[in-house]
C-alpha cells in the first residue's frame, strides 16, 4: 500500500490565554520534547515572538540520536521584513557512539594493517570511506564484526551476517559494501553507492594451439588453391616438353610416365630430391620455377608458423566464449549464485556444480596458481592481483586477460530501515565522490590490474601440444608406409605363389 508523508506545521497564537501555558512548559525545562524521541529527519521548530520589537525568535529541536538529549539549535531572528531564514544543517552528531557493523576476516589487528590490504579489501575499503564520514559528522565509529554479508535463513525473512545484524537494530549503519539485491530491500536501506564489484574471471590467454590448429592458419584458401592449381599446370607443362624431347629426339629409352612425373614434382614441393632429372633445357627451366616457388612457400610457411608459435588467441573475449573454451573453471569460495542471468547460471551448471566442491570454489592462493598452469581461469576478487603481481614473470602478465561474470554489479553503504543517518550518509559519499576522495582510497587499498611492461619481447617455450598435430601427420604417414609395404610384400608373395603354380603345370603337363 503506498503511504505518503505530509509535513505537518503547528502555529500557536501567542495572544490566546489558553495557549500560554503549554509555551510555559517548553521555556521552563523543554521536558515535554525531551522525553519525545525526535529523530534527525523530524521537521519540529520553536517559534517565540518578542512584541516589544515585533521579531520571532526561531529554533530547531531534534535528537542526534535515541537515548542522547535533547538537541536545540542557535536562535535565529525572523520578522516580516526578512527573509525566512533556511534550515538549519544537522550535521554535527556531537561525538555520539553509533554501532556499525563491520566484515571482517582474522584479527581486527591484521584488518587494519595496510600490509595486508588484500585480504577482504572490499570492507577495508568501506571501513575507511565511513571513517571519513564520521570525521566530517562527528560520529564515533563502535565497531561490530561478523563475518558474513547476509543472506536468508531457510528461506525466510531474518537474515544472517552484515544484514542480519542491521534488521535486528543491534547496528545502526554497516561499514561494509554490499551488493544491491531484491530481497534486502525491505529490510535495510542502501546509504550511497561508492564502488563497482570486480570480481571476474581471470585467465592467460591460451596460445593459438590451445584453441586451433595452427598448420591450417599460415595461408588463406585462396593461396592454397592458386597454389596447388599453379603445381598441376607445371606438371602437366613438365609431362609435354618431356614427351616432346623424347619424341624430337628419338631415344630408344623409355619414356617418362605421368606417375614418375607427379612423384617428381611432389619430391620438389616437399624439398626433396627428384629421381628423373630432365635433360633438355625447357624441362630444367620448368624444374627450376617449381623449385623456387616451392622454396618461396615452405619458407614463408616456415615463418609463419613460428610466428603462431609465439602469439597468443583473442578468441575469448566474452563470458560465452569463455564457456566454449577449453579452460576449465572454479571461484573463490565465497559466492552464492543468486543471480537469474541465463549465461551464469550456465556457468555454475555446466562448469562449476559438475566439478568436485573443493575444486570448484577454493582459495585465491590456489586459484592464481592453477592460472599460472595455462587453460584454467579463476574467479578472483581484487586480492588476486596482488598475487598475480607477485608471483607471474612479465611474459605471464602480458597473456593476462580478465572477463566479468557480472555486468553491472555496485556496492553501497547501509544503514538500518528508515534509519535518520541514511540522508547524511548518501550526501557525503556524494561529496566524496566529487572531491575525488573515493578515488583515492580505491587507489590506496586496492591492488590495480597487472600491467604488461614488455609486451612482444617475451620468449614463448613451445610445448608439446604446440606441434602435436605434426607428430599426428607424421604418425599417419609412418602408419601408412607400413600398410603400403605391407600390401606391397602381399602382392609379391602372391606373384611368386602364382609362378610357382604356373610353373609346375606347366612341367605336370609335359610329362
Amino acid at each position: 500500500m503506498l503511504q505518503t508523508t505530509y509535513p505537518l506545521v503547528v502555529v500557536i497564537d501567542l495572544n490566546y490565554q489558553k495557549n500560554i501555558h503549554i509555551l510555559k512548559k517548553v521555556k521552563e525545562t523543554q521536558a515535554t520534547l525531551d522525553h519525545l524521541y525526535l529523530p534527525l529527519t523530524s521537521h519540529v521548530t520553536l517559534v517565540q515572538r518578542d512584541n516589544a520589537t515585533n521579531q520571532f525568535v526561531i529554533q530547531d529541536v531534534y535528537h542526534v540520536g535515541k537515548e542522547q538529549s535533547l538537541t536545540v539549535s542557535k536562535p535565529n531572528i525572523w520578522n516580516k521584513e526578512l527573509h525566512f531564514p533556511p534550515e538549519v544543517k544537522r550535521v554535527d552528531y556531537g561525538g555520539i557512539e553509533i554501532p556499525t557493523v563491520v566484515l571482517a576476516q582474522g584479527t581486527w589487528e591484521d584488518f587494519t594493517d595496510p600490509q595486508y590490504r588484500h585480504i577482504n579489501t572490499d570492507s577495508k575499503y568501506h571501513y575507511s570511506v565511513m571513517k571519513i564520514i564520521s570525521e566530517m559528522l562527528n560520529f564515533r565509529i563502535k565497531v561490530c564484526l561478523t563475518n558474513s554479508w547476509g543472506y536468508p535463513i531457510n528461506g525466510s525473512h531474518c537474515f544472517t551476517g552484515a544484514v542480519g545484524l542491521i534488521q535486528c537494530g543491534n547496528c545502526e549503519i554497516g561499514a561494509t559494501g554490499l551488493l544491491f539485491k531484491t530481497e534486502r530491500l525491505d529490510i535495510i536501506d542502501y546509504a550511497g553507492e561508492t564502488i563497482e564489484f570486480r570480481g571476474s574471471f581471470m585467465f592467460l590467454k591460451p596460445s593459438l594451439s590451445a584453441v586451433s590448429i595452427i598448420y591450417e592458419l599460415p595461408f588463406s584458401t585462396s593461396i592454397w588453391i592458386t597454389y596447388i592449381v599453379t603445381i598441376v599446370i607445371l606438371a602437366m607443362v613438365l609431362m609435354l616438353t618431356r614427351r616432346v624431347h623424347h619424341h624430337m629426339s628419338k631415344s630408344t629409352q623409355r619414356p617418362v610416365t605421368w606417375g614418375e612425373t607427379i612423384v617428381d614434382v611432389l619430391a620438389i614441393v616437399f624439398q626433396q630430391d627428384a629421381l628423373h632429372v630432365p635433360r633438355n633445357i625447357s624441362s630444367r627451366i620448368l624444374f627450376i620455377f617449381v623449385l623456387i616457388l616451392s622454396l618461396f612457400m615452405t619458407t614463408s610457411y616456415s615463418a609463419i608458423i613460428v610466428s603462431l608459435l609465439q602469439t597468443s588467441s583473442n578468441a575469448i573475449k566474452t563470458l560465452s566464449d569463455l564457456m566454449k573454451s577449453p579452460l576449465k573453471l572454479s571461484m573463490v569460495d565465497v559466492f552464492v549464485n543468486e543471480t537469474t542471468d541465463p549465461e551464469v547460471t550456465w556457468v555454475f551448471k555446466e562448469k562449476l556444480y559438475t566439478q568436485p566442491f573443493q575444486e570448484a570454489f577454493t582459495t585465491e592462493e590456489i586459484g592464481v596458481h592453477k592460472i599460472r598452469r595455462g587453460l584454467f581461469a579463476f574467479h578472483g576478487l581484487s586480492g588476486s592481483y596482488k598475487i598475480i603481481s607477485d608471483i607471474f614473470e612479465e611474459g605471464e602478465k602480458c597473456r593476462y586477460q580478465e572477463i566479468k561474470m557480472f555486468s553491472s554489479l555496485h556496492m553501497s553503504l547501509t544503514a538500518r530501515k528508515d534509519s535518520p543517518y541514511t540522508p547524511h550518509i548518501k550526501e557525503r559519499v556524494s561529496l566524496l565522490r566529487e572531491t575525488g576522495l573515493l578515488d583515492r582510497e580505491d587507489k590506496k587499498w586496492f591492488h590495480q590490474k597487472p600491467k604488461c611492461e614488455t609486451a612482444g619481447q617475451n620468449f614463448v617455450i613451445v610445448n608439446f601440444q604446440d606441434f602435436y598435430p605434426a607428430l599426428l601427420v607424421l604418425a599417419y604417414g609412418i602408419l601408412g608406409s607400413i600398410g603400403i609395404l605391407m600390401a606391397e610384400l602381399l602382392y609379391k608373395k602372391k606373384q611368386r605363389l602364382c609362378t610357382s603354380f604356373t610353373s609346375s603345370s606347366t612341367v605336370t603337363q609335359k610329362f
